[in-house]
């Protein structure tokens, strides 16, 4: 009660209230069968879906109000969002989640549970399709909901101040006899962990979602490639191999002067590239601060891709999550149908006790096939280091680019010296690491002649087109023939 005029304080408005004023809702389902007898139980979803634009982009959306039974799922609500998915499916639009849920509808036992699957066989049919799907997880999103929905959706956002959490804090204290720390299922430890990919205040979720949606809207779809013109050959770049001052100070140093300049001269780090290559778009995160990843229109041209830093900073040694994000990246692009860059800096994987037990190998492997597998167009740029199969996971791609001040070789100098017993300037310059040498051996297709964003974008961008044109079967059998063949015999 209000102390100073005893009125009930009002309820605060809805923050979501002016975002979805453009949605038309279905009309409300009938609710589920009381299939266990519960007392007064009505059965009501608390699940609602319609249509609308979202921020300005056209999408299907479904709300959770958690005034209806804890905005708990239920064989009604499953019904309801497998209709919402289906209608993202047949108007190619993509899905949005508001999630306000504690779970499982317990009052409908096994009856309720099994609407999850049904649920993930909804948004599956998505992936098939290439449909998108963001789940913002409010205020609370756990249990099921948060299992099958908020956590494998494309972009995932979570709200300051929401419960964020597979079991809610409640289940939590019964099952372990302990409440949960403080700092644990909350959007911020979510973010932490890169289990969501944002955690924003109300206020800004508008702008995340027009930037999400934008990137996860139907692609341009670039006319087929001419019959005359099978795509066989590799794309070209106006920009490769043009002299300039710093591409010819490139040709004339050794192995280990390369490595050098590539760790000390000056030039553009991961995280300013990819915000340069998609300055508007959308970040896909993980707890490797290492690794980021970006999905939007491109600066150059205006095509949607997904962009991933392989190394945000220089001598980035990312560990498992990482690679797992990579994964996550390569599968994304492959759904949607959009081209997938990758800017590589690296001298290697993380190594050592910690990485080793969180499933380094593993996940590098994952990655490298995620890579391979990839049905869309993909450009490698290595623009710094790059150092074993932690950076070989980045670069199988169909066109890989080199800059004056990369390299690449089958493990960093210092490591192949300590290998082999010798000093690391000598390991270097036998290496064969050197950006001419790698485009003579067939490694790599294109030298580019300089290291600044906008030369990268322009070339990236030149690839892409010039990718998208060739047919994409024949354009991933190429992929895998070249990285099923030897290079060359020598320089």
């Amino acid at each position: 009660m209000d102390s100073t005029s005893g009125a009930t304080p009002p309820t605060p408005p809805d923050w979501r209230t002016a975002l979805l004023t453009g949605i038309t809702l279905s009309p409300a389902p009938a609710g589920s069968t009381n299939r266990l007898g519960w007392p007064d139980y009505d059965g009501r979803p608390a699940l609602r879906w319609g249509t609308g634009p979202i921020a300005g982009v056209e999408a299907v959306v479904a709300v959770w109000d958690f005034a209806v039974h804890g905005g708990s799922f239920g064989a009604a609500d499953a019904a309801g969002f497998a209709a919402a998915a289906s209608a993202a499916l047949k108007a190619r639009r993509p899905l949005v989640s508001f999630l306000r849920s504690g779970g499982t509808r317990l009052q409908e036992g096994v009856a309720g549970l099994v609407g999850l699957p049904r649920v993930a066989l909804a948004l599956a049919a998505l992936d098939e399709a290439g449909v998108g799907h963001v789940a913002v997880a409010d205020q609370p999103t756990t249990g099921g909901v948060w299992v099958t929905i908020g956590a494998r959706s494309d972009l995932r956002l979570a709200v300051h101040g929401a419960t964020v959490g597979f079991s809610g804090p409640r289940v939590v204290a019964a099952m372990t006899g302990e409440p949960i720390p403080q700092d644990s299922h909350t959007a911020t430890a979510a973010a932490a962990a890169g289990l969501v990919d944002a955690a924003l205040l109300p206020e800004a979720v508008t702008d995340w979602l027009r930037r999400a949606l934008t990137a996860l809207s139907p692609p341009y779809s670039p006319p087929p490639p001419s019959p005359s013109s099978p795509g066989s050959a590799r794309p070209t770049v106006e920009v490769a191999h043009r002299a300039t001052a710093t591409g010819t100070v490139a040709a004339t140093r050794s192995g280990w002067e390369q490595v050098l300049a590539t760790r000390t001269a000056p030039r553009p780090h991961g995280t300013e590239l990819l915000h340069a290559f998609v300055p508007d778009g959308v970040d896909l995160t993980c707890a490797d601060r290492l690794v980021t990843a970006r999905t939007g229109l491109l600066a150059a041209g205006g095509r949607r891709a997904v962009v991933v830093a392989l190394g945000t900073s220089r001598g980035s040694s990312p560990g498992p999550d990482g690679y797992r994000l990579l994964s996550r990246a390569a599968r994304l692009a492959d759904k949607l149908g959009v081209g997938l860059i990758t800017l590589v800096d690296t001298p290697g994987a993380a190594s050592g006790p910690r990485a080793e037990s969180a499933g380094i190998a593993a996940a590098i492997g994952d990655a490298m096939a995620a890579m391979l597998g990839c049905a869309s167009p993909t450009v490698a740029i290595v623009h710094g280091e790059g150092g074993s199969g932690g950076a070989l996971a980045a670069t199988v791609a169909d066109t890989v680019v080199m800059t004056p001040l990369s390299y690449f070789t089958a493990l960093f100098p210092e490591g192949a010296a300590a290998t082999l017993r010798i000093p690391a300037e000598q390991a270097a310059n036998a290496a064969g690491l050197r950006p001419s040498e790698l485009v003579r051996l067939g490694f790599a297709d294109h030298l580019l002649a300089d290291t600044d964003p906008e030369t990268l974008t322009r070339a990236a961008t030149a690839l892409l087109t010039s990718l998208h044109g060739q047919e994409p079967t024949a354009r991933r059998q190429l992929r895998w023939a070249r990285w099923s063949t030897e290079l060359r015999n020598s320089l």
